[in-house]
């Protein structure tokens, strides 16, 4: 069977990669008979601003989007999570978080082969249970949860092990121009973006191992 390649540009707190992911995740499973997938996360900063210790959410979203700080948005994201099983509970958290630490973590458990399981409970987290992922206490509880060493992977944290590759690998991106997640590197060379439906994954997934196909013949 053939195997794609999907790494995946994402930020925890990119409402849209967790839409994004979830409809993949329907076309992987409709594609389960044809294809094999191996997935890997990658690590996009949507606000590299926020320092360490976050930043009130309120008085963001009020600087970013007026009086209103955004609600619109937020009630046809809500309504989409609803249909795809995720509770998105933008009122939960009280701060935005500094995510670099949380992408260090998903760097560190590919190691664990644990890279989407720590993804989806970090999406989790933050969007439906407002936790604070910028706390070193809670990403190694939320790891912990996934199956990691909890004593361990505060040692990390800790540490500046995963800081640089971290850091290069969000420069790579960078300098490929992504300047919006979901993005999706397929095989390192077909590009799709956004929170496509599962039909439109499915049409893009089958063409690329055609495409690759043709060109191996």
């Amino acid at each position: 069977m053939d195997t794609l390649k999907i790494d995946i540009v994402s930020d925890i707190v990119c409402p849209w990669c967790v839409i994004g992911f979830r409809n993949l995740k329907k076309a992987m499973d409709e594609l389960k008979f044809e294809l094999d997938f191996e997935i890997s996360w990658k690590p996009y900063e949507l606000h590299p601003e926020i320092p360490e210790e976050g930043y009130d959410k309120k008085l963001y979203m009020q600087q970013k989007f007026g009086s209103s700080g955004g609600k619109s948005r937020y009630d046809e994201i809500t309504k989409i999570g609803e249909s795809l099983n995720f509770n998105f509970n933008f009122s939960k958290a009280e701060r935005i978080p500094n995510t670099f630490m949380a992408h260090r973590l998903l760097w560190k458990s590919e190691e664990y082969n644990l890279q989407t399981e720590l993804s989806e409970a970090l999406f989790t987290a933050y969007f439906t249970d407002g936790l604070d992922i910028g706390s070193k206490e809670i990403l190694a509880k939320i790891s912990e949860s996934v199956g990691m060493n909890k004593s361990e992977i505060l040692n990390f944290l800790d540490s500046k092990e995963g800081g640089q590759e971290t850091a290069d690998l969000e420069m790579n991106f960078i300098e490929k121009s992504i300047g919006a997640v979901p993005t999706y590197f397929i095989n390192d060379k077909y590009i799709i973006q956004g929170g496509q439906e599962p039909e439109t994954f499915i049409s893009f997934l089958r063409k690329i191992i055609q495409k690759e196909n043709e060109a191996d013949k």
